[in-house]
């Protein structure tokens, strides 16, 4: 009866865990912010910034306004448009023809804690010319629906929880194994 009742609880432990852990990492969290023109240069649009499931963030940047095909170097920096440090803390890739796409090693979370921006070069031989920049902060909208009328957007399931809740089955499991084996002696 004990076994039974432990095999019973192991086998929805471990497919609970398992079958959440899986959905949990599948609504990935992302946020857009804008990005504003800068000294006169017409150019503006959004960058999404997704959050990869291994600590990693996805930055696709879409931008409308640019002049011929010269690529334009793109950052992502501390501070915000309005007090940039110049320092660049992770280069992107180049926008060309309005578009860029780039991992870069830190989590959306990390980039949210403080203030970062992503800033576009003119060129990389002008580089020291902004055409545009979005700052990326704490509230900025996600891509993911609101719940109820308070208005705070839904978080992503985190894949630790479950995949805790999948490893205990397994440990129920194995142990249910072992009960099995000194029994049949």
């Amino acid at each position: 009866m004990i076994r039974r009742s432990l095999g019973a609880l192991a086998a929805l432990f471990l497919a609970l865990g398992t079958l959440l852990a899986f959905t949990g990492t599948a609504a990935a969290a992302t946020i857009t912010i804008p990005i504003d023109s800068q000294n006169g240069s017409g150019i503006s649009g959004s960058a999404t910034l997704t959050d990869l499931p291994n600590g990693q963030t996805r930055v696709d940047i879409t931008v409308t306004g640019f002049q011929g095909g010269t690529p334009s170097p793109a950052h992502i920096h501390m501070g915000t448009c309005a007090t940039l440090n110049p320092a660049i803390l992770y280069p992107l890739t180049d926008v060309v023809s309005g578009k860029s796409t780039t991992v870069v090693n830190v989590t959306t979370a990390a980039l949210l804690a403080q203030p970062h921006a992503i800033n576009i070069h003119k060129s990389a031989q002008e580089a020291t010319v902004y055409v545009a920049c979005g700052t990326i902060a704490a509230g900025a909208p996600t891509g993911l629906p609101s719940t109820g009328g308070g208005g705070m957007a839904q978080q992503p399931t985190s894949f630790l929880p479950w995949a805790l809740v999948a490893i205990v089955g397994t440990a129920l499991v194995a142990a249910l194994g072992v009960l099995r084996r000194r029994a049949a002696r």
